[in-house]
């Protein structure tokens, strides 16, 4: 007569202990033949090896929750710099106090070196600026330059990080050199009225992983304000 024992291989063992978590606990006679908790002399036991595994995951899960800490705070001041920043702007009564006071406080309260502002202008409609010793141009609709920016005007949301060296250079000029982290926010839906831009030399001040949310809302805000000036 045959022999109708079957052996089991490691991957069924791992597997079956994988279903069962609490087979050890259910059965401790067979933990203690185990003798899991003398290893030989250079190694380590399974109890040994479990335990840090723990504290490895538990390390790994106090780092999350840090960084996801961090950035809720980030972004609960990032909403408190929005709505400071929002009421002053509807104190505003004219495009010059308008436009002064939006890069001023861009710059002061999002802590950036660089604020730039590209009006865009169509044979229907544009702005009269006013002289203002700001980096605050307008420019056509049509003008070719903007095809560097499709992915901003097409998702009509905020881009916050890294832009190319050629949407740096549009938007800059001979400061784009020394941008290293920028917000940017298109100015309106389709078709989009503008581009507002926020820059830093700090390569971590804007960055992917920031709350966009208040930055559309910033974006609307401007947009809405500015309407009253577009002829």
């Amino acid at each position: 007569m045959g022999d109708d024992k079957q052996s089991l291989t490691a991957e069924q063992v791992i597997a079956f202990l994988a279903e069962q978590p609490d087979f050890f606990q259910q059965n401790p006679d067979v933990l203690e033949a185990l003798a899991l908790t003398n290893a030989p002399e250079g190694t380590i036991s399974l109890a040994q090896r479990q335990t840090e595994n723990l504290r490895k995951k538990s390390r790994q899960l106090q780092e999350q929750l840090h960084a996801l800490l961090e950035n809720a705070h980030s972004n609960s001041e990032l909403q408190e710099r929005v709505h400071r920043l929002c009421l002053s702007l509807m104190d505003a009564d004219s495009l010059e106090r308008l436009l002064t006071l939006l890069v001023k406080e861009l710059k002061q309260e999002f802590l950036a070196e660089y604020v730039a502002i590209r009006l865009f202008s169509s044979k229907k409609a544009n702005f009269e600026l006013p002289e203002l010793d700001e980096n605050i141009i307008q420019m056509s609709v049509n003008d070719e330059s903007l095809a560097e920016f499709e992915n901003v005007l097409s998702k009509q949301q905020p881009v916050c990080g890294r832009l190319t060296n050629a949407q740096k250079t549009i938007l800059f000029d001979e400061e784009a050199e020394h941008v290293a982290s920028v917000a940017c926010l298109p100015l309106g839906g389709k078709p989009a009225m503008g581009i507002l831009a926020i820059a830093s030399t700090d390569p971590n001040r804007f960055h992917s992983d920031m709350g966009t949310v208040y930055l559309s809302f910033l974006g609307e805000v401007v947009i809405r304000l500015l309407r009253q000036y577009h002829q």
